[in-house]
């Protein structure tokens, strides 16, 4: 499976590339929704992940457009700072499939790309 992440923040993605090889996943990163989503038509039914920190992230917009695709991506599981209580409320809104603090993502990686992996 592979794992599709819209983040900018190439420390974190480290230490997720190294949960996902452990799992048998490939790890995508993509800094902006346009790419994400070029990602996902090249790669259907993957686990996508959004970190709601990303610049100019509207998640509502990137929710109803993942959506929307003929190939949606398997789930979208977003995260971000728990201070940041109306970004995971909005995030939640647009439908994302699982909403988490970054401390409950950080936390509980492994298990959380497992759930979805199947």
């Amino acid at each position: 499976m592979t794992v599709l992440f819209l983040t900018t923040d190439l420390m974190f993605t480290s230490r997720l590339s190294g949960v996902a090889s452990r799992l048998g996943m490939t790890l995508k990163i993509a800094a902006t929704s346009a790419a994400l989503i070029k990602l996902l038509a090249a790669d259907p039914g993957s686990l996508v992940l959004v970190d709601l920190n990303s610049p100019g992230l509207d998640p509502r917009s990137l929710v109803a457009d993942l959506k929307a695709l003929s190939t949606p991506p398997q789930a979208i599981v977003a995260f971000g700072p728990h201070v940041h209580e109306n970004r995971l409320a909005e995030a939640t809104a647009a439908g994302c499939d699982e909403v988490l603090t970054r401390g409950q993502f950080n936390a509980h990686m492994e298990e959380t790309l497992a759930k979805w992996q199947g």
